[in-house]
């Protein structure tokens, strides 16, 4: 231990020099000749402190904690990356990107509060969640997803021949989503098929017919083609309960709705066409017991006719339109399940090829 400049009788203090003989509040004696004898000074110390090589390690200490420190700061504040392990958002996003989501646009979520956002979650935007039906207690827990925002807060919301329907306005494809196309007449080479993109994308019906799974481009380069006869969108039947969300309706997932998206401070009636649609918000999101009985509807055993929601709600759609587990199946995202928003592909590896995907490193993710 360092002294700290007392010491018990008897101690030297390091670095002080030598005790002189004599008596107290004598002079030193003097040699002969007068001259006083050289004071003799005690050899030098070391400085207080650690050794060179201790305080190097240290500094990297320092430097790389500091670096840890901002990382994390960085990933719980701001941006995180992710991969696409499926095909739900073909061609907008491939198997095998790497995305960079920001958590800066709708506020990062610090020990379960959300601070203010540079943005409003718009129409559009390709969001990253918790999986709403995920079970773990804790909703940041739960299995990140991403889809396309395609419903807001108090949106009435249909599919109409697989064409999303806000209100009255059809809203425009993806540019660059995917879809089933039932093409009629004889299909291209298959020399040509590759080239178009669609190699191992074609499934034979009957004679004559052909189911294709192709984006907008794809389909009018089909309908171009010599012998196609017809390339049109590949639809369910209605009520078919393709849709499993509300269960109750049977919705198709081409033929969807109409369903009004949960907003913050709206009050709803309960009756036999909303009661389906939000008892999960009110049970699962909403920490609220449910119940309709033969007299009418209990809320935490209560009797209501109406029930005001506590937070706002949105309708996603993968863009892979036939091949999407999205709100059709599962229902609505709540805002608190919002991680952020995909603003970059900032890598991409094709695993089938065993290469990268060098003309998708840094696109932005757009419409």
């Amino acid at each position: 231990m360092e002294p700290d400049g007392s010491s018990p009788e008897g101690a030297l203090v390091r670095g002080d020099p030598a005790p002189l003989a004599g008596g107290p509040g004598d002079p030193p004696a003097l040699p002969d000749g007068g001259r006083p004898a050289p004071v003799p000074h005690a050899a030098p110390t070391p400085a207080a402190g650690r050794s060179p090589g201790v305080q190097s390690l240290a500094g990297w200490v320092r430097v790389v904690g500091g670096a840890i420190l901002f990382a994390l700061a960085l990933r719980v504040l701001a941006f995180e990356a992710y991969r696409i392990p499926s095909t739900s958002m073909e061609d907008t996003l491939l198997v095998g990107d790497f995305v960079l989501v920001s958590k800066l646009h709708y506020g990062p979520r610090v020990l379960g509060h959300r601070l203010p956002g540079v943005d409003d979650v718009d129409r559009g935007d390709v969001a990253v969640f918790n999986y709403p039906p995920d079970l773990a207690p804790d909703p940041a827990r739960r299995t990140p997803y991403i889809k396309r925002v395609v419903g807001l807060p108090g949106d009435t919301l249909a599919v109409v021949a697989k064409r999303v329907q806000v209100g009255r306005e059809v809203e425009a494809l993806p540019q660059r989503s995917r879809q089933s196309w039932q093409v009629e007449g004889r299909l291209p080479s298959a020399e040509r098929l590759a080239a178009l993109g669609l190699a191992g994308r074609v499934q034979r019906l009957a004679r004559g017919a052909w189911v294709v799974s192709a984006t907008g481009d794809q389909a009018a380069a089909l309908r171009a083609a010599p012998g196609v006869a017809s390339v049109e969108p590949r639809l369910r039947p209605p009520g078919d309960g393709s849709a499993a969300f509300p269960a109750a309706f049977h919705y198709s997932l081409d033929d969807y709705g109409p369903v009004v998206v949960p907003r913050q401070g709206t009050t709803v009636v309960l009756d036999d066409l909303s009661w389906p649609v939000v008892r999960t918000v009110i049970e699962r999101f909403e920490g609220h017991a449910a119940e309709r009985t033969a007299r009418g509807f209990l809320i935490d055993g209560r009797p209501t006719e109406t029930y005001t929601f506590a937070q706002d709600y949105f309708f996603v759609l993968g863009d892979s339109r036939d091949d999407s587990a999205d709100s059709r199946t599962w229902g609505f995202v709540p805002f608190d399940h919002l991680i952020g928003k995909a603003v970059a592909v900032y890598f991409s590896w094709d695993e089938n090829a065993g290469a990268v995907r060098w003309d998708r490193i840094g696109r932005g993710i757009g419409e």
